[in-house]
């Protein structure tokens, strides 16, 4: 069972790569659930309108139950709900809210892994690939894998 955290589109793409391999025959792994951030107001109306993670997960049908939106990661209720789908290992990418340990210690052996389209720690922050872009740094097709612990 695999967890997926994210926000943007960025991670929106990521998602979509991961419900495409767990629904191969062969697959080793499920998305079992799919945390993001809860809908905000955009636009001129100042509609609610779903992240493009939920976005996509709904498209895709996942299970609307299965998708969290938290607004802090450390909400009991929230890791309540994340322990019951028991997952082995949680993925994030651009999920844009801090993890406690509380929450990094949820998954028993695998852990949480943080894929980032920047080098890390060199280039992080609101605009990581921006910043690598404004100082030459080539090529851009670098994936940053950390595992996440609190220090």
């Amino acid at each position: 069972n695999i967890v997926f955290l994210g926000s943007p589109q960025v991670a929106a793409s990521v998602l979509d790569t991961l419900l495409a391999a767990s629904s191969s025959p062969d697959s080793a792994f499920q998305v079992a659930a799919v945390v993001t951030q809860p809908p905000a107001a955009k636009n001129r109306g100042r509609k609610l309108l779903p992240s493009a993670v939920a976005q996509l997960a709904l498209e895709r049908g996942f299970p609307g139950d299965l998708i969290f939106t938290p607004e802090r990661a450390g909400e009991e209720s929230f890791l309540s709900d994340l322990k019951g789908v028991k997952p082995e290992l949680c993925i994030t990418a651009a999920y844009g809210n801090i993890l406690p340990q509380r929450f990094l210690d949820i998954p028993p052996c695998a852990g949480t892994v943080n894929i980032h389209p920047s080098l890390l720690p060199l280039y992080r922050g609101a605009a990581p690939v921006q910043r690598a872009l404004q100082k030459q740094v080539f090529p851009l097709h670098i994936l940053s894998v950390p595992w996440m612990q609190v220090q």
